[in-house]
């Protein structure tokens, strides 16, 4: 690693940095101290690069890498992969909806399995690190308890996920997750028949008086109705977020639940935005005012 900020360090030096140019025909990323995914950026470039790394060093006069560290170097990126990727995709801010989070998970850990077949030579006890920790930290969200159900939904209520992100050894899961859909659209019915009152003429609720009977009948109605309509959405083959439009209270089980963003990444990249607005040419804005600016340019 000290070799490799060396490096960095050298890229930031326009004499140095015109020399990394000739080589590499790019500019070389450098980490950000906030953001783990660029130092696996910054690694992978230079591993990508590693036919090349010799000249550099020899250019920069700095000391060169060894056979071991470059084998180091592919093994981390190697097994580092599928977190960056994740972590990436879940701090996208255009299309990242809360449904991403469990196939996320499960797609990382899946990679992460697959990983133990390969003969790592110095990077083994790093594999077996992040295993730990990442089973450790979503151990709820891998096991499917019932206090993660919002996930659940957000997911499986998803055209394009569904229930196809279920691994094998939760199989035994979609019967119960099923059931969880189609008891939240019929209490989701519900809601929304209890919200469509009728009024007489002088403004009165028509339904003042309330019969036992006619609640059961409603009741087992939105049910029937409920379960009709996960099966179709379950059986639809089609994957555009547009085939919502045929199964409406599967539609408002997705907007319920998808509000949630995976990251907090997006919020975060906010206060930089408050950074650009809060000048001091600036400091008379009133909070509205500041607030909707920022707001507008987070959105641009």
């Amino acid at each position: 690693m000290g070799k490799w900020s060396a490096l960095w360090n050298a890229s930031g030096r326009p004499k140095s940095a015109e020399k990394l140019s000739e080589v590499l025909n790019c500019r070389l990323i450098t980490p950000c101290p906030t953001r783990w995914n660029s130092l696996y950026d910054s690694l992978n470039q230079l591993n990508t690069q590693r036919g090349k790394l010799g000249d550099i060093m020899l250019k920069l006069n700095l000391p060169s890498f060894r056979d071991a560290e470059l084998d180091y170097l592919e093994e981390y990126t190697k097994i580092l992969k599928p977190l960056a990727i994740a972590i990436d995709r879940l701090q996208g801010q255009s299309c990242c909806y809360y449904d991403e989070l469990l196939p996320t998970l499960f797609a990382v850990e899946s990679k992460l399995e697959a990983l133990r077949s390969s003969n790592f030579r110095y990077c083994s006890h790093l594999l077996q690190a992040i295993m730990d920790g990442f089973r450790s930290r979503f151990s709820s969200f891998l096991q499917l308890k019932p206090e993660v159900n919002e996930a659940i939904l957000a997911s499986v209520t998803h055209p394009y996920f569904k229930m196809h992100w279920l691994p094998q050894q939760l199989s035994g899961e979609k019967k119960r997750i099923h059931e969880l859909m189609i008891q939240s659209a019929a209490d989701l019915g519900l809601v929304m028949e209890s919200g469509s009152s009728s009024t007489t003429a002088d403004g009165e609720v028509e339904d003042f008086f309330v019969f036992t009977e006619d609640v059961e009948v409603s009741g087992k109605s939105t049910h029937s109705k409920a379960e009709l309509e996960t099966l179709h959405f379950l059986e639809d083959q089609r994957k555009e977020l547009e085939v919502l439009d045929q199964y409406p209270l599967i539609r408002q089980l997705f907007v319920r639940f998808n509000t949630i963003i995976p990251s907090s990444a997006p919020v975060e990249h906010l206060f930089s935005f408050a950074g650009l607005i809060n000048r001091p040419h600036r400091r008379h804005l009133k909070p509205n005012l500041f607030e909707k600016l920022v707001v507008l340019k987070g959105i641009e």
